[in-house]
């Protein structure tokens, strides 16, 4: 229904109803209208299977993405908590909020009455004022469009606050301000014009109605609660320029729709501004429309009178079944991860925000069987591992020959972490064996070769082993020199995903030499390779004493004592070895052949074992045994310790429980693995930020007490939610 009209609507009837005065509108009006009833253009099946609610004196973080370079930020029911809230693009913000009074009244978040939150768009419900808020950000545009709906005054005002700078930057910057009253349209830029080429230098302001501005250009010295409490990023200085005053449609009970768009010149900006502007219900559903469709489990074309419900224009909607909360979860694990899967400097993935709005490689191979595989989208998935591919180092002179990058920023690539290769290759043959995609075995052959033969040059010992920097594991905190968990030089997982490389990369160059590419006996050589470092794995890595396995070998060559969650990235990864020489059906590690072999069944269990009693907690996977002394038990203690110095040695990280739950169901674990799953959901539906998972949770865990820290939004911890969703847990769990 169109909007304007349904508003005309909304106004007849209230005079019909012959109420005396401005009439208030009930809860469930409210409710009716925020979810899609009245002034909404969404089928209304978009309750069921998105909806999320955040009552008054609760909230938590919203995040919505373009699914290009831009993403928004906010509370649901309160003010900004964080710098790192507002609109950005491709690590730089450009807007911050903005202050819209009903008369003389001010609309404050800290008292939205309730918030129902969808993928696509996001509802507050103002009660004392009797006004709705929608905000929302378009797939592939730069700007957003915020609607105010309801009673609202004859006279109303909008003062945006804009904070254009680099995401850890505070300046205070000199603004140019243009109003263009013809054009109804406000432009702002810093006149130090300090964006790199092809970034977005203006903002650009509009409406659907006249306005009028006065300018009235102040800074307002911010101070976030969130950030505060980290010591980090705590202030800034958002701008103001002045004020928009306008009359909204329909007298007292009605709309007015604002739209900021982003450009790299005034011209653009102000386009972008006025497509959003003109086309906010088209592109709000068709939204609305590509996550629908990406999340159906039903089969449109020969299933339909069952399953299948089409709108008016042919649209079909989601299975009407009635909705689990494990399978709620699911779907919006499904969105949560859409919004990370972007397409800055080529596809990728997001690791997360706030903080890692850019690739990593390491999160993102690790997150493509999840993210991609398992969902069936594979064409997303190819396009991830061709893009980080043009990015492999080839200079014969580095010691880092081989190397997929670590991060791709828009800028700059980055090689500090060795394991990322090695993510890569297990993700480019898991793609291979989803997909059978011959195109890619020939057009990746050349990396997977120069990846493996680059290690086996510059960074593998006399016993096979792959060495490396003490910060260059995933466990980095700290920097590349300067780590808070060193593990050089030959840490565990890091052995186990080569040696998983080196039979992969062999069944590759079979593949290859049937084909008729000559390899230079490439199978047989990596092998071998394979069956020295398997040889020395099993001679070094397991520790009898604790039933377990060893951390890394120190560069003395030593052995680590402590008791860490890496040893299940090993199990997680061999098991893909398994998987792939067939051997899983039965779990037969006992056959494995001796170029394989890095542990016995009984080694296998006798570890997930040792790690159900020290690492594994019912809320999640400590990265370090509470038992150990550089144990850290909480995130945010800094009256003790500096945050990082726990993000490695005691914090739970939410995505381990992945890899848990998998070797939990292989050692016969299945309940023990359905517990550890259950936090999850929880977490999505009722905690932290709207739908999503964060990165990581204190490693001692007090119920009503909990600082949720790092990202709030984790790429690979929502990767292996769905994964597990789908293929571990089986009927029972997410998708019964």
């Amino acid at each position: 229904m169109n909007t304007r009209y349904s508003i005309a609507v909304l106004a007849v009837l209230i005079m019909v109803a012959g109420c005396s005065g401005v009439r208030t509108w009930s809860s469930k009006e409210m409710e009716q209208d925020v979810t899609g009833e009245t002034l909404v253009e969404e089928p209304p099946d978009v309750r069921n299977l998105w909806e999320v609610r955040v009552a008054g004196g609760n909230s938590r973080e919203y995040i919505t993405t373009n699914k290009a370079a831009t993403h928004f930020s906010c509370e649901t029911n309160s003010r900004n908590r964080r710098s790192y809230h507002g609109l950005y693009c491709a690590m730089h913000e450009y807007l911050d909020s903005w202050d819209f009074h009903n008369g003389r009244a001010l609309l404050n978040p800290d008292e939205v009455k309730l918030t129902r939150a969808y993928p696509h768009t996001l509802y507050r419900w103002y009660e004392l004022n009797q006004v709705i808020e929608e905000i929302m950000l378009p797939d592939g545009e730069n700007g957003l469009a915020v609607r105010f709906a309801g009673m609202l005054s004859d006279s109303c005002s909008l003062v945006p606050w804009v904070d254009m700078r680099f995401i850890w930057d505070v300046p205070k910057p000199d603004y140019r301000i243009f109003w263009e009253k013809k054009n109804n349209v406000l432009l702002i830029s810093r006149t130090d014009d300090p964006f790199e080429p092809g970034r977005p230098r203006w903002i650009a302001i509009t409406s659907d109605t006249e306005m009028e501005f006065e300018p009235d250009e102040r800074f307002e010295d911010r101070s976030y609660p969130t950030d505060m409490a980290r010591k980090a990023m705590g202030r800034t200085s958002p701008f103001s320029p002045g004020r928009f005053t306008l009359t909204p449609h329909a007298g007292s009970v009605g709309e007015v729709v604002f739209s900021f768009g982003l450009g790299v010149t005034e011209g653009e900006a102000v386009a972008q501004a006025k497509k959003i502007l003109e086309w906010r219900i088209e592109l709000k559903a068709a939204k609305y429309r590509r996550l629908a469709d990406k999340i159906q489990l039903v089969d449109w074309e020969n299933d339909p009178p069952k399953t299948v419900k089409k709108d008016a224009e042919g649209f079909r909607r989601p299975d009407p079944r009635p909705l689990s909360r494990d399978f709620k979860a699911y779907c919006w694990a499904r969105a949560s991860m859409d919004n990370l899967i972007m397409n800055q400097r080529g596809r990728g993935i997001y690791a997360g925000f706030h903080w890692f709005p850019n690739y990593w490689g390491r999160d993102s191979f690790i997150c493509l069987p999840g993210a991609c595989l398992a969902t069936g989208e594979f064409e997303t998935a190819r396009e991830i591992l061709t893009s980080f591919m043009e990015y492999q180092q080839t200079d014969p002179g580095s010691a880092r020959l081989g190397r997929m990058p670590n991060i791709v920023n828009p800028d700059n690539l980055q090689y500090a972490g060795v394991d990322g290769t090695w993510w890569f290759v297990r993700a480019a043959w898991k793609y291979y064996l989803a997909t059978k995609d011959e195109a890619f075995l020939l057009e990746a052959w050349p990396r997977i070769e120069l990846a493996i033969d680059g290690a086996l040059e510059k960074a593998v010992d006399h016993k096979g082993f792959l060495r490396h920097g003490d910060g260059e594991t995933w466990m980095d905190a700290g920097g590349e020199h300067n780590p808070f968990s060193p593990r050089g030089d030959r840490a565990v997982e890091l052995q186990v995903l080569f040696h998983n490389g080196l039979i992969a990369g062999s069944l590759w160059a079979e593949k290859m030499e049937g084909a008729g590419t000559d390899t230079g006996g490439a199978a047989e050589i990596w092998k071998a390779k394979a069956a020295v470092l398997a040889r020395s794995f099993r001679e070094s890595y397991w520790w009898e004493e604790s039933k377990y396995l060893r951390d890394h070998l120190n560069t003395d060559g030593s052995a680590d004592t402590q008791v860490r969650t890496n040893a299940l990235l090993d199990l997680w990864v061999y098991l893909d070895t398994v998987k792939m020489l067939n051997l899983m059906d039965p779990f037969r590690l006992g056959e494995m052949p001796e170029y394989a072999e890095l542990v016995t069944y009984l080694q296998f269990r006798e570890t997930v074992s040792t790690a159900m009693q020290t690492v594994i907690l019912p809320h999640g996977v400590k990265s370090l045994d509470p038992d150990d002394p550089d144990f850290k038990p909480l995130h945010l203690d800094l009256d003790n310790y500096y945050y990082d110095a726990a993000y490695h040695n005691g914090d739970v990280w939410v995505w381990l429980a992945g890899p848990a739950i998998s070797c939990m169901v292989a050692a016969g674990e299945q309940q023990a693995a359905r517990e550890l799953f259950a936090p999850m959901i929880t977490e999505i539906l009722d905690e932290g930020c709207t739908g999503s998972l964060r990165e990581i949770r204190d490693g001692r865990f007090i119920p009503g007490k909990e600082e949720f820290g790092g990202a709030a939004s984790q790429a690979w911890s929502l990767a292996e939610f769905i994964r597990v969703s789908l293929e571990e847990l089986g009927p029972e769990s997410t998708l019964k």
